[in-house]
């Protein structure tokens, strides 16, 4: 990797080693909580699609949905992080994982069937920002520390579906 390449892909080997620490720890449970966004829609999307759908046709388009919009979402917030930072990407993942959980809510209440497959294309947006959480756990640590900071950052996936399961 030269030099170039190290700085616009964010190696700071240079951060203290706690503030590392601190980040991956941060990534580990970010991952875990919004990992389980994924497991949630996976899990309950069809029951949900079925209760509000038109015709039981379409009952399973909202988990579709859902893979098209991370799908839609994975280049656009590469674009995102070279031009603004992964703060500005997380942000706008984050955003987008608001709008999932009120648009959804709001959906379930007002028995909305296409504002439900709205929400599951933004929660699909969400879960594109997020499968970027192990790079920047990768990028933001001493090159001796990678390892360690990529197994948290996968464990929190684990975790998530643990934790999604179960919610």
């Amino acid at each position: 990797m030269t030099n170039s390449t190290a700085s616009m892909a964010g190696v700071s080997g240079g951060l203290p080693a706690k503030v590392q620490s601190g980040n991956i720890w941060r990534l580990s449970i970010a991952q875990a909580l919004a990992g389980a966004n994924s497991v949630v829609v996976y899990a309950t999307g069809a029951i949900v699609g079925d209760m509000l759908a038109p015709t039981p046709m379409l009952a399973t388009l909202p988990i579709s949905i859902f893979v098209v919009g991370m799908a839609a979402c994975t280049l656009p917030v590469g674009v995102i992080t070279r031009r603004h930072g992964r703060r500005a990407a997380f942000l706008a993942g984050t955003g987008a994982g608001v709008l999932t959980g009120l648009l959804g809510a709001l959906a379930v209440v007002t028995g909305s069937f296409w504002l439900f497959c709205l929400a599951t294309f933004l929660g699909g947006g969400y879960a594109a920002v997020v499968l970027t959480f192990r790079f920047a756990a990768a990028d933001d640590v001493a090159p001796d520390r990678r390892a360690r900071a990529l197994s948290l950052v996968m464990g929190g996936g684990v975790a998530a579906g643990v934790v999604g399961r179960n919610s």
